[in-house]
């Protein structure tokens, strides 16, 4: 049974999602997000830095409308996010693409991918323009995903071509 700071906290959780999320969230969603965050991220209601999950999980929705915590390529995304957001640094953006050059293989992304995660995370690329780190983590949780989204089609395209090889 939840005691009554519990369910306290649960709801200012919710409210803290809301806001970042700029949406309101029916409690079904609130239920079956938390439970996902428990199961994937270990989460618990009552850790200190519960907030500070919560607010960020509600600005990845924000930028990415089909986010899923359940998708197996979260982890490594998340694991990335993590990484650079709790770096007390910061780095310009080339400075930033080298070092997540060195994470992530982006000898296959063009220019123009890279500028977009820039954008989608709402950070203007500036070459030489210094950003804090924990503002660079959603452009590295972008490309990691963008990249696990490439490989997954990559291998689906293979399935289909050795179904058709298969079929004859």
């Amino acid at each position: 049974m939840a005691t009554k700071a519990y369910c306290k906290k649960y709801r200012k959780l919710k409210q803290i999602f809301e806001s970042t999320y700029q949406k309101p969230v029916s409690d079904i969603f609130w239920y079956r997000l938390t439970a996902q965050l428990k199961e994937y991220l270990k989460f618990s209601v009552e850790n200190s830095n519960a907030e500070l999950i919560v607010k960020s999980i509600a600005n990845l929705k924000k930028s990415h409308r089909n986010f899923r915590i359940n998708n197996e390529s979260f982890s490594e995304c998340w694991t990335l996010f993590q990484h650079y957001y709790q770096q007390n640094k910061h780095l310009t953006c080339a400075e930033f693409l080298a070092d997540l050059a060195q994470r992530l293989d982006l000898s296959q992304v063009s220019r123009t991918s890279r500028y977009n995660w820039f954008t989608n995370a709402g950070i203007p690329y500036r070459h030489e323009k210094k950003y804090p780190t924990s503002d660079l983590a959603l452009v590295a949780f972008q490309a990691a995903k963008c990249l696990n989204s490439r490989e997954m089609k990559r291998l689906d395209k293979a399935i289909q071509t050795i179904d058709v090889l298969v079929e004859k």
